[in-house]
């Protein structure tokens, strides 16, 4: 730390800008080295990143808690959270001089801070100290000196406490590992342990409520799963066709919103850390608005009025239902295969037709396709829906699991249900399924077209800016002259995933020898598992995290060039 305490000390009341000084050098640090990632320019600009990184061993941690990736990502999400809590703790203010942002209850590999090949590396913001454009060398030594040293200490060095803690996380992500594998040999796509908290605190929180009614399986669909052996016992639901049935506030969304955050890991005590859903699962909802390039929704909707063609479908202000068509067509062609539908935030005319208006209409002259004509279709060529229905009483017909909620508690009620079916029930002609299986058997989208109609938009955005950059802006990720409104997308985690999303986009629309594919997606995922954001460009200077395959299509899907009509 000599050096790096001569340096500051030399700079005391000189201009501002000779902290750039410190730039493009290591700096010795105790057992961690130092690197200034960027400079800010002035006092009042965003604050300036550091990069510190040093040998497990010499934290007094050893090879065993990143012995794989599951260990990696859990030891990682541990360590982090540890400084984020000792960072706020000695700077509480809200314009602190040294900010690390506390995780959510998501697990997510973040290259805030990461830990592989023996060695840890993280990255904190720092409000380099000025007043009137000159330096204030006493508190940047109080900062990075004083301050800093102790963060370090107290939060990444191993104690006896921090070691159980630590074993502590290890299991807990490795034991809903084991509970992912145990689905598929059970043929389940979703599992609810007993005792599992589903209420959430509030509307803005994803924190347990206090005090909330433990999660209780009802005894037919009760199973009992071995991990490392620990006996778990709780709700499997089968594969197929699920609903989810009940009075309002009841629980019915609740125990659907639980089934939506489970495709990511949470931490322990979070009350959803041993819930799992397949990993292929994703939420589906209407998207008024929502841009729509080039996808085939031709199995949901034909014969529009004019001729508009559905199976090479475009438009940049999609109505509810159409909006949601797309959604479920576009994620089913990327590999999704278990849907997750909540009727209060769907189109009615998506889900269902009324018969009156089936007979008043005629079929001939609807080009919308409701779920409920093709859902057996999906179903019987693989695909899997777990959908809240309170008032569509049309799927209780059709479900091959019916879960009624009643004040939290949940009971089966698939037999009674089918006690009311109709005697006019749908029919479901075998050329439909054969048209959804075509339709899942056929290779993953050429993006070429779609990639070269992006690509011009891709420039810096203003004339000061010298390089594309990603930029959030509520719920609205831009780079360059592209943007895509990401309210709809309800399985992003945290903004640290959509400014992951958008940096790794980038890169890949970038390179023009490659043509963007789902493969291609998923080899660049595989990546970032194996060595962290290292060498993704603007990926050592933002904080962000690595969301699924499929919340990164999403948003490539709804990119636009919005100065195009």
């Amino acid at each position: 730390m000599k050096e790096l305490y001569q340096r500051i000390k030399s700079f005391s009341g000189k201009n501002y800008g000779n902290y750039r000084q410190l730039a493009n050098k290591k700096l010795d640090f105790g057992d961690f080295t130092l690197e200034f990632l960027h400079i800010q320019g002035d006092p009042y600009a965003p604050p300036s990143k550091i990069l510190l990184y040093a040998p497990l061993n010499s934290l007094g941690w050893n090879h065993d808690y990143i012995s794989n990736i599951t260990r990696q990502i859990a030891f990682s999400d541990y360590l982090h959270r540890e400084l984020a809590a000792a960072v706020q703790n000695r700077y509480p203010e809200k314009n602190a001089p040294l900010t690390l942002s506390m995780p959510g209850q998501e697990i997510l590999i973040r290259n805030s801070l990461w830990c592989d090949n023996g060695n840890i590396s993280l990255i904190l913001q720092v409000a380099l100290p000025g007043e009137k454009r000159l330096i204030d060398s006493e508190k940047a030594q109080e900062i990075l000196l004083s301050a800093l040293p102790d963060i370090l200490t107290s939060a990444l060095y191993a104690s006896q406490e921090k070691i159980k803690e630590a074993k502590s996380a290890i299991e807990n992500l490795e034991i809903r590992e084991e509970l992912l594998c145990e689905l598929e040999r059970h043929h389940l796509i979703a599992f609810i342990p007993n005792g599992a908290i589903l209420p959430r605190e509030s509307g803005i929180s994803e924190k347990p409520l206090p005090n909330a009614i433990p999660f209780v399986s009802p005894k037919e669909l009760y199973i009992e799963l071995n991990c490392f052996g620990k006996k778990i016992i709780g709700m499997g639901i089968p594969k197929g066709i699920t609903v989810i049935t009940g009075g309002a506030y009841h629980g019915k969304s609740t125990l659907l919103n639980a089934l939506e955050k489970a495709v990511y890991p949470h931490i322990a005590h979070d009350g959803r850390e041993w819930i799992v859903v397949s990993k292929d699962a994703v939420r589906i909802r209407t998207e008024e608005g929502r841009s729509v390039r080039h996808s085939d929704i031709s199995l949901l909707v034909h014969d529009l009025p004019h001729g508009k063609e559905t199976k090479d479908f475009s438009t940049l202000h999609a109505s509810g239902s159409t909006s949601e068509a797309a959604n479920l067509l576009e994620m089913l062609e990327f590999g999704a295969r278990t849907f997750l539908i909540d009727e209060d935030s769907s189109a009615v005319n998506f889900l269902i037709r009324d018969s009156r208006v089936r007979h008043l209409v005629g079929n001939e002259k609807e080009p919308l396709v409701p779920l409920i004509d093709q859902i057996q279709n999906f179903s019987k060529s693989g695909c899997n829906f777990i959908l809240v229905a309170g008032a569509c009483g049309d799927y209780l017909e059709i479900a091959d699991t019916v879960l009624l909620l009643t004040e939290y508690q949940v009971e089966n009620v698939t037999e009674k249900a089918k006690s009311f079916s109709q005697t006019n029930a749908l029919e479901f002609s075998s050329t439909e399924n054969e048209k959804v299986q075509e339709f899942l058997q056929r290779p993953s989208r050429n993006f070429k077209t779609y990639s070269e109609e992006l690509r011009p938009a891709l420039k810096p955005h203003s004339a000061v800016e010298r390089q594309i950059k990603v930029k959030l802006q509520g719920t609205r990720l831009q780079m360059g002259f592209l943007q895509a409104e990401l309210s709809g997308i309800s399985q992003l985690p945290d903004n640290a995933c959509s400014l992951g999303a958008g940096i790794l986009l980038l890169n890949m629309l970038q390179n023009a020898e490659e043509i963007p594919s789902k493969e291609m997606l998923l080899k660049k995922l595989e990546k970032i598992e194996r060595i962290g954001f290292r060498n993704i460009p603007q990926g050592m200077v933002r904080e962000m995290a690595l969301p699924r395959f499929l919340e990164i299509a999403a948003i490539l899907l709804r990119l636009r060039d919005y100065n195009r009509p």
